[in-house]
């Protein structure tokens, strides 16, 4: 039987993303499970393959054919990243490639390539015309997924909305759905003590709890809103399907403490399967080959075996 084939893109050139993937695909882990197809700009590929044997196909999907400097994030090593996500989704959209894995890219460098999306999630969405995704993260067998991603906390309450938990829990849902049926959901609070009956915030009763009823009526197998600190605690004991938390540290917190480095980003909701490592460019490792691989080949790995 035939391995499938995964697309790779780079990531932020001036980052540890052509570190992390080379390794990765090299590793006998990867090679098992999948046929690597990695795409980047054809002078970062070069730079990287000169003196090494890579395992794998290349895809040039830019050449800018200027240095790029390590450790800072820069228009080029944006547009570069850019190019490389925008021809990986296209061969996954055609069935080139049957999953998609990015290594991290630096928002700050999207922006200055002139991006409006802030980041992987939001960007892929848009190639696919995706209305409903979601951001999940998985480490080992812990599911989770985030109503709210990348905003200051100042914005969070503001953009929670019953409308959002609800297509965020439905999609996270039925891409769990596909390898556990009628999935256990436990729903996090936004306050401490979960609002404790209205004193500490008034967004459980107003917003998360209506949306979890909605969803007890549609037969949903879901609970909450129960304090973020409560449910972390006892994760051990209720071994539970998802969580989901209200915003970002909410779920990244908890899963960098138990074990950083099995943490995957999943978009759900996309046409096909997109993960990436949990972490980011680490800009201040750049070109110092100290980049630990684990949750590259953790990602790719997931990618070649939940198609």
């Amino acid at each position: 039987m035939s391995k499938p084939k995964v697309a790779i893109t780079i990531g932020d050139p001036a980052g540890i993303g052509p570190e992390i993937v080379f390794r990765a695909v090299n590793s006998l882990e990867v090679q098992r499970v999948c046929s690597p197809v990695v795409f980047g700009d054809k002078t970062i590929i070069e730079k990287y393959t000169k003196n090494n044997k890579i395992a794998a196909q290349f895809v040039y999907s830019s050449n800018f054919n200027q240095n790029i400097a390590l450790g800072k994030p820069s228009k080029i090593s944006g547009l570069a990243a850019c190019s490389a996500i925008k021809e990986a989704a296209q061969w996954c959209m055609t069935g080139l490639t049957q999953s998609l894995v990015t290594a991290p890219v630096s928002k700050e460098s999207f922006k200055l390539a002139g991006l409006k999306a802030p980041g992987h999630t939001e960007f892929l969405a848009e190639l696919t015309n995706t209305k409903n995704y979601c951001m999940m993260m998985i480490c080992g067998k812990i599911n989770c997924v985030m109503v709210t991603r990348h905003l200051p906390l100042n914005k969070i309450a503001k953009n929670l909305t019953k409308k959002n938990i609800i297509s965020t829990i439905k999609t996270a849902e039925a891409f769990l759905n596909r390898y556990k049926k009628n999935p256990s959901i436990t729903v996090c609070s936004l306050n401490p003590h979960a609002g404790d009956n209205g004193i500490l915030g008034t967004e459980e009763k107003e917003i998360i709890m209506p949306a979890v009823k909605q969803l007890k009526k549609e037969k949903y197998n879901i609970c909450g809103p129960f304090a973020p600190d409560a449910v972390w605690a006892v994760l051990n004991e209720k071994n539970y399907d998802l969580i989901v938390g209200m915003y970002h540290d909410q779920i990244m917190i908890p899963l960098k403490t138990i074990n950083a480095k099995k943490i995957i980003n999943v978009t759900a909701g996309l046409p096909f399967v997109r993960t990436s490592p949990g972490h980011g460019t680490a800009f201040d490792i750049a070109g110092k080959n100290k980049a630990d691989i684990s949750s590259m080949k953790e990602a790719v790995i997931f990618a070649a075996k939940r198609l």
